[in-house]
């Protein structure tokens, strides 16, 4: 393998102090050298020992270039005057120019090991003074970020795009990933290349919770959306219990006489109605309590006790507030009562497709009552599905229990049976994941993603968190991703965040994070080889598509120009003529 562009040609000579982390060399003066590129250099002593010079099996390290600084020498710092720096200049003439010297600072990568793969390790001993210093080959920075079975492609790096990045998809689901980047970076560009290549080259399962409706027009490169399955997020109130149910009507905690009368008319018709569900069982919520206020009294059956109670004497002033109960329960009703329905969402699921689930008709907290169920439902289910598979093989290798046995083959057909999208590994993509685990909040929600991301490994349940504002984001959560693509962040304390959630991720490479442009992104963590900047592939030009565009406001603004001229010379042609029309 090719290990530098031009082995007979360095770009440069280390001199200076050295480490087993970093070098400085001189830089040729003809030398092409950007900030972020990739050089290698020997670890042997080139100068003393020709052997390691024109020897094929000499040691190199890689490393980054993090500064290039210019100086000229006949130019002291000292002349700080612009007089003193123009005599200078007409003294030297032409000579100054052969007196400057780009000087390069190296980040070490580390030591490149050739076996069955190439791959990174550690140095243990500093690059010698002396060595020269070489471009990284393609060859060698595509054998490094390299793909095959398995691996999805995310773009190429930055600065070589003739090499392309490849991310390990069983590291990147079972380790779980984050995105992170300001509004309008590229996130939702990069989670469709995501899915394009998880869907199209691997036919994986995937749920995204899109609460913005960011990927209901989505279309994948080669299949459009035949591997597209979009969800219309649906409220099951049956699966709720009276606290979820009132706060799913906004009726809070500071409105106690509202909310227990509301829980325990909840509880009286889940109890009588065991089979009712969606708007029925609000509607016969609503005639419970419509029944207490016209008898003044009534009972409820208590779940804690496991028997009927009496509704004490409705006062005049109860009943008031029971009827403004009823009025918020029907304005819910005409705002979200399309919205209730029995069907269950994670049946509806589909395997090797991308599942869409539209939560753009909720409000905040609909939405993270809708997730928290949604999740929950199926991280028990593949939960139970791969204990019952795991239990059963234990089982059958030995003497048992066949009612034991009995018992497990039911759960895994009843999940094969009603959810045969949950009888495999699948990847849940959680947009605005701020909005559903923000940081130092509780709730189910927050609960269910945290456990996923501590326990989703071992039930084949992957998470990946799509956020503009990492420092919102529940960092017990985050910190659980060990993947991170990381576009474009400014806000320092989202930055500081970031660095404190990412065991991989070192201040010098959050150093280029604010300077990326559009599309660009810090890829860091066990599903790529080494760090990289990336540039992500842009969707649209692979043939995909997507929503969650910016507004166009000027467009829309001369659009509406535009009318309003049309209109304008309609009126003075019609006023010409003499004939009087209404506009």
């Amino acid at each position: 393998m090719r290990i530098a562009e031009r082995p007979d040609e360095p770009v440069g000579i280390v001199t200076g102090e050295a480490t087993v982390n970093s070098f400085q060399f001189y830089a040729r003066p003809d030398a092409d050298l950007r900030f972020g590129d990739f050089v290698v250099a020997k670890l042997c002593r080139e100068t003393r020992d020709r052997g390691c010079r024109l020897g094929e099996n000499a040691e190199w390290v890689l490393g980054t270039i993090r500064g290039i600084k210019n100086i000229n020498w006949l130019l002291s710092e000292g002349k700080s005057t612009f007089g003193s720096l123009d005599l200078d200049l007409r003294e030297y003439g032409e000579s100054i120019g052969e007196n400057e010297a780009l000087i390069v600072t190296v980040h070490i990568l580390g030591r490149i090991s050739f076996g069955k793969n190439v791959e990174i390790v550690p140095s243990r001993v500093p690059v010698p003074n002396g060595n020269g210093v070489y471009r990284a080959s393609t060859e060698l920075l595509r054998a490094l970020y390299r793909g095959g079975e398995g691996f999805i492609e995310l773009g190429t790096l930055l600065l070589r795009e003739d090499v392309p990045v490849y991310l390990n998809v069983d590291e990147l689901i079972s380790r779980h990933f984050a995105i992170l980047a300001v509004t309008g970076a590229g996130k939702s560009n990069t989670v469709s290349v995501m899915l394009g290549g998880l869907i199209e080259k691997l036919r994986g399962t995937v749920v995204v919770l899109d609460p913005h409706g960011d990927y209901v027009n989505l279309s994948l490169p080669e299949t459009g959306t035949d591997y597209v399955n979009l969800i219309e997020a649906k409220i099951r109130p049956e699966d709720m219990d009276g606290e979820e149910l009132a706060d799913l009507m906004g009726i809070g905690k500071n409105a106690p006489i509202q909310r227990s009368y509301l829980i325990r008319a909840w509880d009286t018709v889940l109890h009588e109605n065991p089979g009712l569900g969606g708007r029925e069982a609000i509607n016969a919520t609503l005639k419970v309590l419509r029944d207490w206020i016209s008898k003044g009294e009534g009972r409820y059956w208590d779940p804690h006790s496991n028997e009927y109670s009496e509704v004490e004497e409705i006062k005049a002033d109860e009943k008031k507030t029971i009827m403004r109960l009823t009025m918020r329960i029907s304005r819910f009703m005409r705002n979200y009562g399309h919205l209730l329905s029995s069907e269950d969402m994670v049946a509806s699921i589909e395997a090797g497709k991308v599942n869409v689930i539209d939560l753009g008709p909720l409000d905040e907290n609909q939405m993270k009552l809708v997730a928290s169920k949604l999740l929950e439902k199926i991280f028990e289910k593949r939960m139970d599905y791969e204990k019952a598979k795991k239990r059963l093989e234990h089982l059958r290798n030995r003497p048992g229990n066949p009612e034991e046995v009995k018992e497990l083959e039911e759960v895994i057909r009843s999940v094969e049976a009603s959810y045969p999208a949950l009888s495999e590994p699948l990847l849940v993509v959680v947009e605005e994941a701020h909005i559903f685990a923000p940081n130092n909040e509780g709730g189910e929600v927050v609960r269910v993603l945290g456990r996923i991301a501590r326990e989703g490994r071992k039930f084949g349940v992957g998470l990946g968190l799509v956020s503009q504002r990492p420092s919102r984001l529940s960092e017990d959560v985050l910190s659980q991703t060990n993947t991170k693509i990381i576009m474009r962040i400014v806000n320092p304390r989202d930055q500081n965040y970031v660095i404190a959630a990412s065991e991989q991720l070192s201040g010098e490479l959050m150093e280029d994070i604010a300077g990326l442009g559009k599309g660009e992104a810090v890829v860091v963590g066990q599903a790529i080889s080494l760090p990289a900047l990336v540039k992500i592939h842009d969707f649209k030009a692979l043939g995909g598509n997507y929503g969650g565009e910016d507004i166009g406001v000027v467009k829309r603004w001369k659009a509406r120009l535009e009318r309003e001229r049309t209109e304008r010379e309609k009126r003075e042609l019609y006023e010409e003529a003499g004939v009087e029309v209404d506009f």
